[in-house]
């Protein structure tokens, strides 16, 4: 074969090659969701979503996992054999008075919390979304025993668009109808820099909860949930030294009670602690050692991060935001989900509006246990 021949051939294998690839990247785009994340063997790993999901009508009711998948599956996860009593520092307890004790009293019985994180980008273009995410709340909120919808800030892409706001509001108003909304500023909800909070705080969904207790700004709240035996805090975007100092104070005063802490920004993406984050750590978490869980979001993506302190307790942190993937990251919220007998939290992620679990391929970063967590 002359030279001439053997380059023609090898210029026609190229092209040919060229030809395949080509082919083969149209067709990606027609991939479900979860064919794109998992790969060849989606079939094994997740079944949920079998076609490209359509934006869902708003008068079509979105889907909720069945009881199978509840008892079978998600509960099973609270479960461990060797559970361990919440470890909190020795306080002495008040004699409560009758009424407590026929209505406050905390139940031996799973409860949860649904978390929404980021949810700017369906305020601004897909209320649609939004509204999918409240009505499943409202109806898985039963099977759930869900106590409360919570979101760890950023409600809004631009506060000063009272579009965004209208949108927002009419989801929380579905949710509010049926259970309690919670909610910490984020830097978009009031501003990264020049902070404004009277916008944000002209929401009632933002500031209303007469059994909650403010500080003096209302940047931050605590709210201890006799029932299910938890004390919530939440602390508003940009935060000093005074802001943790009311919430240390306010945290001992319900140091009987596990704390969970919504903070806007903890950690980045790679598990390691934002500036924000730091600053949280050093000035509330060494402080207050009832604080067992930390629940943010702001940066993309999902992380978890632990550490353990020197008197032995542990505490939890968790990140996720899906929001900036405008076709497979819309719509997911986590159900986390306390066992009172084990301590543990089961913590699994779906979205109401593509009907699919677990976002990522690896489906540990969606759905696992913190055993022994609060």
């Amino acid at each position: 074969m002359t030279k001439t021949r053997m380059f023609q051939a090898l210029w026609l294998l190229l092209l040919s090659l060229i030809c395949v690839l080509m082919f083969y990247y149209r067709r990606e785009p027609t991939k479900s969701p979860q064919e794109r994340l998992f790969g060849e063997d989606a079939v094994v790993a997740a079944t949920t979503v079998e076609q490209t999901p359509q934006p869902l009508p708003t008068d079509t009711p979105t889907p909720v996992p069945t009881v199978y998948e509840i008892t079978e599956v998600f509960i099973p996860l609270l479960y461990t054999p060797s559970p361990v009593p919440p470890t909190l520092p020795p306080t002495p307890t008040p004699e409560p008075t009758p009424a407590l004790i026929a209505t406050e009293a905390p139940k031996a019985e799973p409860f949860s919390l649904i978390w929404f994180s980021d949810t700017q980008y369906y305020a601004y273009k897909r209320p649609d979304i939004f509204l999918s995410m409240a009505e499943w709340a409202t109806r898985i909120q039963i099977d759930y025993n869900a106590a409360a919808v919570i979101c760890t800030g950023d409600i809004v892409d631009n506060r000063n668009y009272t579009r965004h706001w209208t949108n927002a509001e009419a989801a929380i108003d579905k949710i509010t109808e049926s259970m309690p909304f919670y909610c910490i500023a984020g830097n978009h909800d009031v501003g990264a820099d020049k902070v404004e909070y009277e916008t944000y705080l002209s929401y009632d969904f933002c500031s209303a909860p007469e059994e909650m207790e403010f500080s003096a700004d209302r940047r931050c709240w605590v709210l201890p949930l006799y029932r299910q035996g938890i004390l919530l805090c939440g602390i508003g975007w940009q935060n000093d030294d005074a802001y943790a100092d009311w919430l240390n104070a306010r945290i001992e005063v319900y140091r009987d009670l596990p704390a969970v802490l919504l903070v806007h920004s903890f950690l980045n993406d790679d598990s390691s602690l934002s500036t924000n984050g730091r600053r949280v750590e050093k000035a509330i978490l060494r402080n207050s050692p009832t604080v067992r869980l930390v629940l943010c979001g702001h940066n993309d993506g999902s992380a978890r991060w632990s550490r353990t302190y020197g008197d032995g307790h542990v505490v939890n942190a968790m990140m996720y935001n899906f929001q900036d993937d405008k076709k497979y990251g819309l719509g997911y919220a986590r159900i986390l989900m306390f066992n009172p007998n084990t301590r543990n939290i089961a913590v699994t992620t779906y979205s109401p509006y593509l009907n699919d679990y677990n976002y990522y391929r690896d489906a540990e970063k969606d759905t696992f246990t913190l055993y022994n967590a609060w």
